[in-house]
């Protein structure tokens, strides 16, 4: 299995991710290696296009990384294809982050709804076309990489998809086994550190909130690891983190 790099919830945080994919590149240096996004790149932080321009490019850099989709870019891809539902997916998603991606990409919330989805589907394609081929889950042989959690009621095989983007206390709560061991992000851990529970690893560490974007480090046997930026305004440090053991 190649080195695994799991990056927890970005939400238009460019400069830490900037900075993590660095400190990445160096703890790979040489090694077979893959990322997988955990979901929500996008959304409240200032720089949700360039956070997607930069996984898009991570795609092609690192053979087999991924791009989950998160309940956020759900929002995003609802609101260009949906429009059905537009208004409604308009208000949930604006009133959730989304004016601060619209900024992003040099979009006025004053225009029209539809006329906003046609021209952000019009104008960036290949952002619309990473969200389209973006997974809803990835798994190796011993974890399972998704935006939010499972339902711990479920196989692995039976989930839906749109469930395991927006489920929270159903998995988080819940105390047995697991299939298998679930990483995810959708949900801050209250230490804003990476947590370790018996049935799953969360790297959601609140970003926007705390400066902190994580990323889990799985190889073969070996426990994972943990990098972690810290934002210190203007300068930005990488250093390995331990997380907190909940188990």
């Amino acid at each position: 299995m190649p080195l695994t790099y799991a990056i927890g919830d970005v939400h238009g945080r460019r400069d830490l991710l900037e900075a993590l994919l660095s400190a990445i590149r160096t703890d790979a240096a040489g090694r077979d290696a893959r990322i997988i996004f955990l979901g929500d790149l996008i959304d409240r932080g200032p720089e949700s296009r360039q956070c997607l321009d930069l996984a898009i490019a991570v795609l092609e850099e690192f053979p087999g990384s991924r791009l989950i989709l998160g309940n956020h870019e759900e929002f995003l891809l609802e609101f260009i294809e949906s429009p059905e539902s537009r208004e409604t997916v308009a208000s949930r998603w604006l009133a959730n982050g989304g004016l601060t991606t619209l900024r992003s990409y040099s979009l006025s919330d004053r225009l029209r709804i539809d006329t906003l989805a046609e021209r952000f589907a019009r104008d960036y394609p290949a952002h619309v076309e990473a969200l389209r081929q973006a997974d809803w889950m990835a798994e190796t042989d011993t974890h399972v990489f998704v935006h939010g959690g499972i339902d711990p009621a479920l196989p692995l095989g039976e989930q839906d998809p749109k469930t395991t983007r927006w489920i929270r206390s159903k998995f988080l709560d819940h105390p047995g086994p697991l299939p298998k061991i679930v990483v995810h992000g959708h949900t801050v851990t209250e230490s804003f550190l990476p947590e370790l529970h018996n049935n799953r690893i969360a790297i959601d560490t609140g970003a926007v909130r705390s400066g902190h974007l994580t990323c889990a480090i799985f190889h073969g046997d070996a426990p994972p690891r943990f990098l972690a930026t810290d934002d210190h305004g203007r300068t930005i440090e990488v250093t390995e983190v331990r997380p907190l053991d909940c188990r």
